[in-house]
């Protein structure tokens, strides 16, 4: 892909840590890239263990660490869809291909690492982490809540040889993430939010189809790509990169690297989720029109009794699907905001501290800031002609929650 008009210059790059109060006013709520330089990261362990004297990937620390944990890798060389062809290996099999120069097409990612150590009862001390979660991205609802609720998180280690690359994407949910390099170099193709319109496949549009690689587009079929103006960026080792919400980007491992990324959510970008949600509502409703349909019919009642069961079947396959595509559905969504208004009100709910530490208030923005955000969404929710409120199982008792914490809230300001 050419770089005319590539856009360097807007995505800044910091040598030294910005504070807390500063990435807030200055990226986060603005939506703005950073790449911010290794002093953020340089206590990690894995600076030390996981990378030789010489700067490349200490593969034979990696293999006797690690190397019985069975790993997701992507074969880079396979197309499936719009990912990579995927499928489960040890990790040190995986090693052991590179170590004899091949499997160079071969990318290790979404790899739990954390969560799997932590997990992992056969240890026979518990290890030192290997990294911690920088200050400022420590307010993140999405790991909060799924360290402490459930078996996931979104908390990731990528290893991949050069060559390797993440084809065009958008974080899960439109989250943020960041991405430390612990060692080599990646090339980013950051996509601004207003520039979306242009990734699309024509007449793809309702289906959020997008090119696949950005450095081989058929214009024919993307005929608006040529417009877009990627910003373009090289990290470097010990490098972080800030990606704003709802920003498509593609990656490529310019030398053989290791990385460690967060999906995250917060506040700032909770409208952003919210839309997000609403429209994939809508995606799966417009698809399973025939469904509605037949489940109508027969019922007289239909047009005026709101409540009548096949509308509370309708709702359950929708957002089962919902959850099959985006990975959530609505219950997990307020599941999540309580949870983290339960956090910042200081209100019992459940932690788990060795997976993910209470956010200090410093590191987040106000309650009041919060609270309104949370407001704007549970407002229009409640009005959504689809009653979800009422009509999903469990629902009605996450929003009395949400509720009573933002009344509670207001009345002591």
């Amino acid at each position: 892909m050419p770089n005319r008009g590539c856009m360097e210059c807007q995505c800044p790059k910091l040598d030294r840590t910005p504070s807390y109060a500063e990435f807030l006013e200055s990226y986060l709520i603005p939506n703005n890239p950073v790449i911010i330089g290794p002093s953020l990261v340089s206590s990690w362990p894995a600076l030390k263990h996981w990378v030789t004297d010489e700067g490349s990937i200490n593969s034979d620390y990696l293999k006797t660490a690690y190397g019985h944990y069975e790993v997701t890798v992507a074969d880079c060389s396979t197309r499936n869809f719009s990912d990579q062809q995927r499928e489960q290996m040890l990790f040190r099999d995986v090693v052991s291909l590179w170590q004899e120069d091949k499997g160079e097409t071969l990318y290790v990612k979404d790899w739990h690492l954390a969560r799997v150590i932590a997990a992992d009862t056969t240890r026979a001390q518990p290890d030192r982490p290997f990294y911690t979660t920088p200050d400022i991205f420590r307010d993140d609802w999405m790991n909060a809540y799924y360290s402490a609720c459930t078996e996931d998180d979104f908390r990731f280690v990528y290893v991949g040889a050069s060559g390797t690359f993440t084809p065009l994407h958008r974080d899960v949910y439109t989250s943020y993430s960041w991405s430390t390099n612990v060692c080599g170099w990646k090339r980013w193709w950051l996509f601004p939010a207003d520039q979306t319109p242009l990734l699309f496949r024509k007449g793809g549009e309702e289906h959020m189809e997008t090119a696949y690689d950005v450095r081989d587009v058929d214009l024919a079929l993307y005929p608006l790509f040529e417009q877009a103006r990627p910003i373009v960026i090289e990290q470097g080792p010990g490098e972080t990169i800030f990606v704003p919400s709802g920003w498509y980007h593609q990656v490529e491992n310019l030398t053989a690297c290791i990385s460690i990324n967060h999906n995250w959510c917060n506040s700032v970008n909770l409208p952003s989720l919210y839309d997000f949600m609403c429209a994939k509502v809508t995606e799966v409703e417009h698809a399973l029109e025939d469904v509605k349909e037949l489940l109508s019919q027969g019922d007289a009642n239909s047009s005026r009794d709101l409540s009548s069961s096949w509308r509370k079947e309708w709702i359950a396959i929708v957002q089962d699907l919902v959850e099959k595509d985006a990975g959530w559905n609505w219950l997990t969504f307020w599941k999540m905001i309580r949870h983290a208004l339960s956090l910042a009100m200081d209100w019992p709910c459940p932690v788990d501290g060795c997976l993910w530490a209470r956010t200090p208030s410093e590191l987040m923005p106000s309650l009041d800031y919060m609270a309104t955000r949370i407001r704007n969404c549970y407002e229009d929710f409640a009005i959504r002609p689809q009653l979800e409120g009422s009509l999903i199982p469990g629902m009605d008792e996450v929003l009395a929650d949400i509720g009573g914490l933002l009344n509670y809230g207001a009345s002591t300001v």
